[in-house]
């Protein structure tokens, strides 16, 4: 695990010769930077490990979760006694979610419960600073260190929660019971291109403005029935076989959304995915959880068994920034044991529920944050994912202004050095 982080910190394996990690000083001359163990890895065996205390103490500007902010010389060796390999791994495993009750009325660990925001440094990818810092001290030591490739993987998502509206009779009665009588007879009698939540179209033309971007609509098949499910719709239904034709055709990849409770009982996880594989007639690799909810530990071990290779859950509901403490896709740590797995954890950069539900920005805010993160993203040469729901696309719906807005300026500021892995 040691070997991992520190290659992720460094961007390559070429340069992790060069740094140690240890407390033996007689061990120091055989590295160019030696960065001096905490106790946090102790502490974890023990089953002891506290949270770091606020105010966070600062190494060169950077907030660090372990060690202390001292840096010397010895000999040919510098001496890093900030123990960056502790801080990347408590905030890459989301170790503290193990550590902290809070939560929100879904299960889910809030950004007003964790350490980056009281800090602070929520919109800081702390873990990308610790790596460039680290390349930077190794520069001066000597070593010829290649900048890392800071192109922008873009990456688009949309979580299809709610296809279509008012399609079926017992929909059309429940939108009338709520007083949305026009729109649902409209929704109702007219073709499904149409429907004012079947935006597919529109988003596939609006996005192919991106050729370079990957695609990702991440499709549900829960099979334990809640409310936070609903509504439950048939792949053999025509509208669904229309959609899933449409997304076919232009060659976007469809990932399971796993369902609600699927955190708390992840035994079902590969359930789902084999039921949606054989209702669309494709192999899934890809997940992301309802309502990001994930139990993290446990489901994401379940994730791996059940054949899922990338997830894009992982951020805050409540406020955008970097929950875990990077916008690099990272292998997944598990908070109980430290060891990595073959699951990789794509960063979730920002969602338009965030902004405009949860945060309750405005449209120009919302844009101004957006631009602020894909600026962060582009700086450490991340992946940014967005996800916009199709409900949230419909015409002249703040969210759905911020999005065109969000890929015209993706379009034209980062189409150039933007690149598809």
């Amino acid at each position: 695990m040691i070997n991992y982080v520190l290659e992720f910190l460094l961007g390559s394996t070429e340069y992790v010769r060069y740094v140690g990690y240890s407390k033996d000083s007689t061990e120091w001359k055989n590295y160019k930077v030696v960065i001096v163990p905490s106790s946090f890895l102790e502490q974890h065996k023990e089953g002891k490990v506290q949270m770091p205390q606020l105010p966070l103490k600062q190494l060169d500007g950077m907030p660090i979760l372990f060690g202390e902010p001292q840096v010397k010389q010895v000999e040919n060796t510098l001496v890093v006694y900030a123990d960056l390999v502790a801080s990347a791994v408590f905030l890459l495993s989301r170790y503290e979610e193990t550590l902290v009750a809070e939560r929100d009325d879904h299960g889910r660990f809030q950004a007003k419960s964790s350490l980056l925001y009281k800090a602070g440094c929520l919109m800081r990818p702390l873990v990308d600073e610790y790596g460039s810092w680290l390349r930077t001290q190794l520069q001066s030591m000597g070593v010829g260190v290649q900048l890392p490739n800071t192109s922008l993987k873009i990456t688009l998502t949309h979580d299809v929660d709610e296809p279509f509206a008012h399609r079926s009779l017992k929909s059309l009665l429940g939108g009338i019971m709520r007083g949305e009588t026009k729109t649902a007879w409209h929704n109702f009698t007219h073709a499904l291109e149409q429907n004012s939540y079947y935006t597919f179209p529109w988003i596939v033309s609006q996005e192919a403005k991106l050729p370079f971007a990957d695609k990702i609509y991440f499709m549900r098949m829960p099979l334990q029935p809640c409310q936070q499910d609903k509504p439950y719709v048939s792949y053999q239904s025509k509208d669904m076989r229309a959609l899933v034709a449409l997304l076919k055709k232009n060659k976007v990849q469809i990932g399971l959304h796993a369902s609600y409770f699927s955190g708390e009982n992840p035994q079902i996880i590969g359930r789902e995915k084999m039921e949606l594989e054989t209702a669309i007639q494709q192999s899934i690799t890809t997940n992301r959880y309802h309502f990001l909810r994930t139990c993290l530990a446990d489901d994401m071990s379940y994730l791996a068994d059940a054949g899922i290779k990338d997830d894009y859950t992982l951020a805050f509901a409540d406020q955008v920034g970097f929950r875990l403490g990077t916008c690099r896709p990272v292998a997944f740590i598990s908070p109980k044991t430290l060891k990595t797995s073959n699951l990789t954890l794509h960063p979730l950069t920002m969602m338009d529920a965030t902004l405009f539900r949860y945060m309750q920005l405005s449209l120009d805010d919302a844009f101004k944050q957006a631009c602020c993160l894909i600026e962060t993203v582009r700086q450490y040469g991340g992946e940014l994912v967005l996800l916009w729901h199709n409900t949230m696309l419909q015409p002249q719906q703040p969210s759905c202004l911020c999005y065109q807005k969000i890929l015209e300026y993706l379009a034209l500021n980062v189409a150039e050095q933007a690149k598809k892995m």
